[in-house]
């Protein structure tokens, strides 16, 4: 009840303001906790119906990786753990013969304050570079924590451990290239400060609002390599255009990411291709087209993407307690369109618009309440290539 009280903002008692109601609303469904959240005025009393979606999660994991292939493993998530909206997640994934990951974390995202949240993880992830095909295991834990500053304004800061080590036996020759020396292992001491401007109305699926993001990140070391810092920037707009037929979203995303070092470490290169930038390419350089191979990697990136979401089937609540489960699920999938641009480089201040590459497809979001958003994507680009990403 505690979790719920908390994020009320309607006067209680007082005459009954629909648009605080739909802000109260949006504020418990975007807990993640419920598939179903209802407020309305009944004899003269500020009511609130809900059904709870699932709290444990004992999940298989099934995800692409546009690198290396299916990733398989399982997890177990505590969604709602001690009722007061804490997560305990612990994981375990592997592509066979590629890869080997495991590790655990927890959150709180308000545990006093104003939203004043405290979480924690550790890992180990070992496997190959499907870039340079030499072979990595790294190992870390950190500590998090956060609060806002009125509605919008959310603060984190984070740091974080990282050991990881290399072996370069069968390591590709090209990227002996680049380097004078590589060294073997690497210890860093990572701090991380965000900071964001949150308007959005649902967060799984906004229709309206802005998220706008932050980062400072010193990764400062004390092994073999030299220090990073990276700077990342990320405003998303969305524009609700009708809220008639479909229900379409318009949403502009801009990002831009800058990376400075005296000598970058081996693992340290961004790829504008695939699903984290640009649609319509791969991540690995030699997957595309000649003309464009040269301007998939580098340090610093410059993106701009164009996004169009439309209801394809609306959600749906389906209530599993007629079937003596006890909770709730949500369902539904949207239908999105696309055009994504990004400018890559290894300096600062070599960015080249010539060197633009463009992208654009269309794909589908999948809802499910507790579990969050499945999307899939198909990308083309002006070379005659196509990309599935997931």
């Amino acid at each position: 009840m505690h979790i719920i009280e908390r994020e009320l903002h309607h006067p209680i008692p007082g005459e009954y303001n629909s648009t605080l109601a739909l802000e109260d609303r949006n504020r418990i469904y975007n807990l993640g906790l419920f598939s179903k959240v209802e407020i309305e005025p009944i004899d003269s009393f500020y009511t609130i119906s809900l059904v709870e979606t699932f709290r444990f999660v004992p999940a298989p994991i099934m995800e692409h990786s546009e690198t290396k292939g299916w990733r398989y493993g399982g997890a177990i998530a505590f969604l709602n753990f001690r009722g007061v909206n804490q997560k305990l997640v612990s994981w375990v994934s592997t592509i066979i013969g590629e890869e080997i990951n495991y590790g655990l974390s927890f959150s709180d995202p308000w545990i006093t304050g104003d939203h004043v949240s405290l979480s924690g993880w550790a890992y180990q992830n070992s496997g190959n570079n499907p870039f340079y095909s030499y072979n990595y295991k790294s190992r870390g834990c950190g500590i998090g924590t956060g609060f806002y500053n009125k509605k919008y304004h959310k603060f984190n800061f984070a740091m974080n451990i990282d050991y990881s080590s290399i072996d370069t036996n069968g390591i590709n020759v090209k990227i002996l290239e680049k380097y004078d020396n590589i060294p073997l292992h690497y210890k860093y001491i990572s701090g991380e400060l965000t900071y964001q401007y949150d308007t959005r109305d649902i967060y799984i699926d906004p229709t309206s609002g802005t998220l706008m993001t932050l980062s400072l990140k010193p990764n400062l070391s004390f092994g073999q390599s030299e220090n990073i810092y990276s700077f990342w920037f990320q405003n998303v707009k969305y524009f609700k255009i009708s809220d008639g037929y479909l229900n379409p979203v318009l949403s502009f995303d801009t990002r831009f990411l800058f990376k400075q070092s005296k000598s970058f470490p081996i693992g340290a290169y961004v790829y504008l291709g695939g699903e984290g930038f640009v649609r319509g390419y791969s991540p690995l350089p030699e997957k595309n087209s000649y003309e464009v191979t040269h301007l998939i990697e580098g340090y610093n990136v410059v993106y701009q993407s164009f996004q169009l979401q439309h209801t394809l089937f609306e959600k749906e609540e389906f209530d599993l307690m007629k079937f003596g489960l006890d909770f709730g699920l949500e369902l539904g999938i949207d239908m999105v369109y696309f055009v994504d641009m990004g400018i890559i480089s290894d300096e600062l201040m070599s960015f080249k618009i010539k060197n633009t590459i463009v992208g654009y497809g269309f794909g589908f979001r999948f809802f499910a309440s507790g579990l969050g958003v499945v999307s899939i994507d198909f990308g083309f680009n002006p070379y005659e290539q196509q990309f599935t990403h997931y």
